[in-house]
């Protein structure tokens, strides 16, 4: 029994040590396994765990090292993602607003196209304007536009819209225009600018209207400021190129079309002034007579004429009015229907010019005349009578005594001179005789060399074709002519009546 009891007492000990062991394991193992979390050395491990402990603790450090390392790298690369994006985000936006822009350019071009397409079909400059400044206000931010365009030295304004109260004006001579340079121009735009009043948050674009070198005038365009953007100053820029070609090709057309009315009119003009020219006789009181008539316009100031009298006389007439073209051949009209009706008065020559001079005189201005030189020849006496009134001298050839000579009297052009008393001379023909009368666009033509044709050379070619009947004479004098000036422009009206005596 004892024994018994003995042996219970022991076991109760050994599972008591045993309990305790445990503990003891447990508390050890609590111990490793928080020295392993908090990868710190854990000195008091068992011998037999102590190696297989540190080479665990050794990994878990590594591992963690692994692993803090990793999570580092992934804190970069999130970094740069977050960067990558930013970027990203920002140039999409940058490539949404460039987007944007380019609807609006190629919306704008296509606008601008149809526009020129629209003005390029119009003539009338007003109509066109009107278009151009609606287009501002539709394609750009304009507030106000006001249009300038030269015209004979003057800047005028042509057209505004919205509430543009200035319409100023800039005026030049011609000549002093002509020297301007783009910087000139330029420097008159920005003082015309300075009448414009503009609030302080208006802004004003000074648009030049310039087609290849040529100033046609200028733009001025007021817009808010905060509303004024880049998009704008292209538009405008480009709105200005076509606004400038259009204004140009209908000034162009314009002026075409002056010049095509004006062309008809110098044409009918020149039939006109040709059909009052009497018609060639090639035969009257036994002189033969040949005539030229070329001027150097459309219409000339040069004129000829004969005018038969009675059985006995015949006027024979060549005059010059200053100047070329229509203003100088309406003063020869004028001229010539007034000598017509003197000439019916059975005057002289003299009287006919003194007469012409008195009426003539109080309507025509101071830088225009009339040299005439007037003649009467009578086939009974074959005398020729003639009065000069500042015009170039009769060119005779004598056959009797086989020369040339020249033959005038002083005289004043008409409308020189208020009651000026013409002179008169006397010339009598014989057979083979051979009077020229002429204008100084025969003895005046030029060569490339600027030298004249002048009177020796003209009475040689009368000379040398002495022997010859007037239709040659003249063919020879225009050969003559030409020959001298070698292709050279015809710069005054040629005209010139050959006669010779027969009989």
């Amino acid at each position: 029994m004892i024994v018994y009891i003995v042996v219970l007492v022991l076991m109760g000990i050994f599972f008591l040590l045993l309990r305790n062991q445990e503990k003891e394991n447990v508390h050890v193992m609590e111990k490793v396994l928080r020295s392993l979390k908090e990868k710190k050395l854990y000195d008091k491990i068992p011998p037999e765990l102590k190696e297989q402990y540190i080479e665990t603790l050794h990994k878990i450090i590594k591992q963690d090292l692994e692993l803090d390392n990793s999570i580092e790298e992934l804190r970069e690369y999130r970094k740069e993602l977050e960067v990558t994006y930013n970027a990203l985000v920002d140039k999409s936006r940058k490539l949404e607003y460039s987007n944007q822009v380019l609807e609006t350019r190629v919306t704008n071009l296509s606008n601008i196209n149809s526009l020129s397409r629209t003005v390029l079909s119009i003539v009338e400059l007003d109509h066109i304007i009107n278009i151009i400044l609606d287009a501002y206000f539709v394609l750009t931010g304009a507030k106000k536009v006001s249009l300038y365009l030269w015209e004979e030295g003057k800047l005028i304004n042509k057209q505004t819209r919205g509430n543009v109260n200035f319409r100023g004006e800039v005026s030049y001579p011609i000549e002093i225009l002509q020297k301007f340079t783009y910087q000139d121009y330029k420097r008159v735009y920005e003082e015309l600018k300075k009448g414009f009043q503009i609030s302080p948050d208006e802004v004003i674009v000074v648009s030049p209207l310039l087609v290849k070198g040529k100033e046609l005038g200028v733009i001025f365009i007021i817009e808010d400021k905060n509303k004024f953007i880049g998009n704008d100053e292209e538009t405008i820029s480009a709105l200005t190129i076509q606004v400038a070609i259009a204004i140009n090709n209908a000034k162009i057309y314009a002026d075409l079309r002056v010049k095509e009315r004006i062309s008809q009119e110098l044409e009918v003009a020149s039939r006109i002034q040709k059909t009052i020219l009497p018609k060639n006789i090639t035969n009257i009181y036994g002189l033969q007579i040949a005539n030229y008539f070329e001027p150097a316009k459309e219409v000339g100031g040069d004129y000829y004429d004969y005018t038969v009298k009675d059985d006995e006389n015949v006027s024979i007439t060549i005059a010059d009015v200053s100047g070329k073209g229509v203003p100088a051949a309406f003063l020869m009209a004028l001229g010539r229907s007034i000598l017509k009706t003197l000439e019916r008065q059975g005057q002289s020559p003299a009287d006919n010019l003194r007469n012409l001079n008195q009426i003539i005189y109080p309507d025509i201005t101071e830088d225009m005349f009339i040299t005439m030189l007037h003649s009467n020849f009578n086939n009974k006496t074959k005398i020729l009578t003639y009065s000069n009134a500042g015009h170039n001298p009769l060119i005779v050839y004598r056959a009797k005594e086989d020369k040339v000579e020249l033959h005038s009297v002083k005289g004043v052009a008409i409308g020189f001179m208020q009651g000026y008393n013409y002179k008169q001379g006397e010339l009598k023909l014989e057979k083979g005789d051979i009077v020229l009368y002429y204008t100084d666009g025969i003895t005046e033509a030029e060569n490339p060399n600027k030298e004249l044709f002048g009177f020796e050379r003209l009475e040689k070619v009368i000379y040398d074709n002495r022997y010859n009947d007037v239709d040659t004479i003249k063919e020879n004098i225009l050969n003559e002519i030409n020959i001298f000036r070698r292709d050279y422009p015809q710069v005054d009206d040629l005209t010139f009546v050959v006669i010779k005596n027969v009989e």
